[in-house]
């Protein structure tokens, strides 16, 4: 996608933050295995099928970084933008992956999910024991418009 002349949504915002992750895998090589499960998008009917049976699931965040950083076994993060709201699936999903020891987050730009990961990123591992534990942002918490809502689960 030529993202000079694309409009802003949430697949523009999802790209950027992999780009911005691509581009810093240098520093936090980590970064190599941030992901996104192609579980949403329109599909025709015998793709839809053949996807479902092969194990797709409604509500999977959009991003995820399967490494253990601090108090927590991994993240996700759920990308939103303009007025678009978590389906409920979407919000089992969140719910049960922060029960389980992930940190989860909605984002509603790349901005708000960069900070969000690069802040995951910083915390203690085995070499870095002194870091912090925990992220300051409540988990399950939405961020948009530079504002923090909800999460504490």
């Amino acid at each position: 996608m030529n993202m000079k002349y694309a409009i802003r949504s949430e697949d523009t915002e999802q790209i950027a933050v992999v780009q911005w992750a691509q581009y810093n895998v240098n520093h936090h090589p980590e970064l190599k295995w941030l992901h996104h499960c192609p579980n949403g998008g329109s599909r025709n009917r015998l793709e839809a099928v053949k996807l479902k049976q092969m194990g797709v699931k409604a509500g999977v965040s959009d991003l995820c970084l399967p490494y253990p950083k601090g108090i927590y076994c991994g993240l996700y993060i759920e990308m939103k933008y303009g007025n678009n709201r978590q389906q409920d699936s979407q919000k089992e999903f969140l719910a049960d992956m922060a029960a389980v020891g992930h940190f989860v987050a909605t984002c509603y730009s790349a901005e708000e999910a960069i900070t969000v990961i690069t802040e995951y990123l910083s915390l203690a591992d085995r070499k870095h024991m002194e870091r912090n534990d925990r992220m300051s942002l409540p988990n399950n918490c939405i961020l948009k418009d530079g504002k923090v809502k909800g999460g504490g689960a």
